[in-house]
């Protein structure tokens, strides 16, 4: 009998003071598996990491592979915009503007339709799926994130702001 086989997803992560690129095999459900509290961190396969700041003394390293805390995962970018038919969103979305350290982030996040406004992010999750993402430095930095992405699986506890972005 052979075991399951799990695809795996290319993904762009920010850590504290890195842009990490990298594949990513979630063991089922992409939300299901990254909002289960047991794992406490995840492994990812062919990282390329790069430093954020200016003023690192080293350009990035390669590695074949890394396991990163899922405390440290500010956001995954979901970079195959044909992997979005295997998640399962909400259908109710509001445009919403969030701050990270390092970045502000725009998207539509997928919610309720009864949640308010002030409280978008509760404790129950901590990866939280936005589409139609832009993703924006705060301040200069030596590596960029793709700028906009199809996808973004955002950390709540990772988040200093938020507001709904009106146009």
């Amino acid at each position: 009998m052979q075991g399951l086989q799990f695809e795996f997803w290319d993904v762009e992560l920010g850590i504290p003071s890195f842009l990490v690129k990298a594949r990513f095999q979630p063991r089922g459900d992409m939300l299901i598996f990254l909002n289960n509290r047991t794992y406490l961190s995840f492994y990812f396969e062919g990282i390329e990491m790069l430093p954020l700041g200016t003023k690192y003394q080293f350009k990035g390293m390669k590695q074949p592979g890394m396991t990163i805390n899922r405390e440290a995962i500010s956001f995954m970018s979901i970079l195959d915009k044909e992997k979005l038919a295997k998640m399962q969103f909400l259908a109710a979305k509001r445009t919403i503007v969030c701050y990270t350290e390092w970045f502000a982030i725009r998207g539509d996040l997928h919610v309720n339709v009864e949640t308010p406004d002030e409280n978008l992010f509760d404790e129950k999750y901590e990866f939280f799926p936005l589409t139609d993402v832009t993703i924006y430095p705060l301040r200069q930095i030596m590596n960029k994130p793709i700028q906009k992405v199809p996808a973004l699986l955002l950390n709540r506890t990772t988040i200093l702001g938020y507001h709904i972005h009106h146009e």
